[in-house]
């Protein structure tokens, strides 16, 4: 595993996201950045959002070189986008605090008296709280949240903001990461590390796959807290067929529809499944991937601070629950990968596109969080094209999308290509997903009435 941190041009460049688009100043440099947000202190409703997006970018390019799950990543992102907003609400006219409305999550720590610059709030709160969530990766990698800090610090500091602002705000950004942390450590997720898992054994039932064979992941996942949802199994997708191994029955129809897609790959199918794979060590994660797309239309669209913000705390939570409810349910239905049905009763010498994960294939974790993703995405921004770069580290062209559900359908629609999910697995999975993301749209409240 590579142990060293991307360089930094790689990550002013996925920031940077589309030329043109309105932010060059503000993303260029230090000075320059500080230059564009020059009167202090000012709402994080007239402040660039590179202050955020470096955030969400130096996170995913963490995850990514250390290689968490996928409801682990998820949990994360989520817990920084939180930060980050909270840090700020106060600053930000018509917004409300997550605050009583989270799950077991009390009043956080009010503004103090005095001007604030919001912006070092962001960062203290954000350095805070990614420190206490990647507490288990490599020290190098753990420097790169310390540097960013440090030279947020610096370019603020290059605008005059006074001694006593700067000790205001960092302090207000570090009671609010400290209070949230108090409540990120009785989430349960330090219960289920490490335990032991013995899958149950039966016909139709998941086993590890080619080639990897490792352990069930996050098999106790359905005990982390739930966010909004009222239990881990409140959304639930519909049954699955019924396990049958006949010729020519609906479950062994769905298995030939995976091996005889796989044996027609075209060239733009092909490359569909290498974007959206999103598999630990290859890239930020699926939760990341749609933290990064939305900081790309946060550039191309002109978005100010306060917007991304919001947009980004919303998603935060939506990934989190979206991500819990697929992983309980895949551990209830326990449901075999395409791979092994198909090697067992229709192709003993099929190998997938795309290696299995290993756990359960019902249902499609893409689906359930990337439609979960568009949903409050485009409750919140819209429908808006935009053009993807996130893989533009991995040396994979950007794709464009006409609005978040085709890319979200495109994420889904990859499993399929990628032999590791059944037509029924990705289309139920949407179904699920769009569940999730109404239920989050419908508990959760940013905006002042």
């Amino acid at each position: 595993m590579d142990a060293s941190p991307l360089p930094a041009l790689s990550r002013r460049q996925a920031i940077t996201g589309a030329a043109g688009a309105g932010l060059a100043v503000a993303l260029a440099g230090r000075p320059g950045r500080a230059a564009a947000d020059a009167r202090r202190p000012r709402p994080p409703s007239s402040l660039a959002p590179v202050w955020a997006q470096e955030w969400i970018q130096t996170c995913h390019d963490l995850t990514w070189r250390e290689g968490p799950t996928p409801p682990q990543a998820a949990r994360c992102y989520g817990y920084l986008a939180l930060a980050m907003y909270e840090a700020c609400v106060a600053g930000m006219d018509g917004r409300r605090s997550l605050g009583g409305q989270l799950t077991d999550l009390p009043r956080l720590p009010e503004a103090p008296h005095g001007p604030v610059d919001w912006v070092l709030a962001l960062s203290a709160s954000a350095h805070t709280m990614a420190r206490q969530v990647y507490a288990g990766a490599a020290p190098e990698r753990l420097a790169t949240l310390d540097r960013l800090h440090a030279e947020q610090v610096a370019a603020r500091r290059t605008t005059g903001t006074s001694a006593a602002c700067e000790r205001r705000s960092l302090g207000h950004g570090r009671a609010v990461a400290a209070a949230l942390g108090s409540w990120v450590d009785t989430d349960g997720w330090a219960g289920t590390v490490g335990r032991a898992y013995t899958p149950p054994v039966g016909e139709g039932l998941w086993v590890s796959t080619p080639p990897n064979f490792r352990s069930a992941v996050e098999p106790y996942w359905s005990e982390v807290r739930p966010l909004v949802m009222r239990s881990a199994g409140e959304v639930r997708a519909v049954p699955h067929l019924p396990f049958s191994t006949e010729p020519g029955s609906p479950f062994w129809l769905q298995a030939k529809a995976v091996h005889d897609t796989s044996l027609a790959l075209t060239d733009e199918q092909r490359a569909i499944a290498r974007f959206w794979t999103d598999n630990p060590l290859l890239s930020g994660l699926p939760s990341g991937h749609w933290f990064l797309a939305l900081s790309q239309v946060a550039t191309q669209q002109r978005l100010d601070l306060e917007r991304l913000l919001e947009a980004a705390v919303v998603l935060g939570v939506t990934l989190h629950e979206a991500f819990l409810s697929c992983w309980t349910g895949k551990y209830v239905d326990n449901l075999l990968r395409p791979v092994t049905y198909v090697n067992r009763y229709i192709d003993p010498t099929w190998a997938t596109f795309v290696n299995s994960p290993q756990f359960p294939e019902y249902t499609s974790g893409h689906s359930v969080g990337s439609r979960a993703a568009a949903a409050v995405l485009t409750s919140l921004l819209g429908t808006v094209a935009y053009v993807d770069d996130s893989h533009r580290d991995r040396g994979l062209p950007a794709r464009s999308f006409q609005d978040f559900t085709h890319a979200a359908d495109e994420a889904a629609q990859s499993r399929l290509y990628g032999g590791i999910h059944f037509p029924m697995g990705i289309e139920n999975g949407k179904e699920h997903g769009d569940r999730v993301g109404a239920l989050v749209l419908d508990r959760l409240h940013t905006r002042r009435k």
